[in-house]
């Protein structure tokens, strides 16, 4: 058969199975339902309370430590605020929240992608997964329970 013949025979399979389970990965939802850390019940079936308790003692000093890891001096004051808009500091967390940046997610939020590259690479690739795993929620693309909708109001979303 020969090295060549052995390489297609042996090698070109494997990469191709490589490459179908890495795309499989990539396009759907990732993480995993259940309960957030910490607690008795899923995030939905928390009460105001127990969401705020969960945010101050597991969400909050994650993120914090994702922005700040990235940006130490532009995310030096990171807060509730930080996300949530000036209504945290009044007890209004709604969210998404409008002051954000509004998402365009045409052709996989190309615009986003083009303009501000390190900061959607920050979002796709840590706080989103953060975010995610903090809350116990499936996250990604595709029929994830939390992706940036969650947090920004996003056009162009079909």
């Amino acid at each position: 058969m020969g090295y060549i013949g052995g390489m297609r025979r042996y090698l070109f399979p494997s990469l191709a199975l490589a490459l179908f389970s890495l795309a499989g990965l990539a396009c759907g939802p990732h993480g995993e339902t259940g309960i957030p850390e910490g607690q008795a019940k899923p995030w939905a079936e928390l009460d105001d309370g127990e969401r705020m308790a969960h945010m101050g003692a597991v969400v909050m000093p994650r993120m914090q430590a994702v922005f700040q890891g990235h940006d130490p001096k532009r995310f030096a004051d990171f807060g509730c605020v930080t996300c949530h808009g000036g209504g945290a500091a009044n007890g209004d967390f709604t969210m998404p929240n409008p002051a954000l940046p509004t998402l365009d997610a045409s052709n996989l939020y190309k615009k986003h992608r083009k303009e501000s590259p390190e900061m959607t690479k920050l979002m796709w690739k840590e706080v989103e997964p953060a975010m995610g795993e903090s809350l116990a929620l499936t996250y990604g693309l595709g029929d994830a329970q939390f992706s940036c909708a969650n947090c920004h109001i996003v056009e162009n979303a079909d």
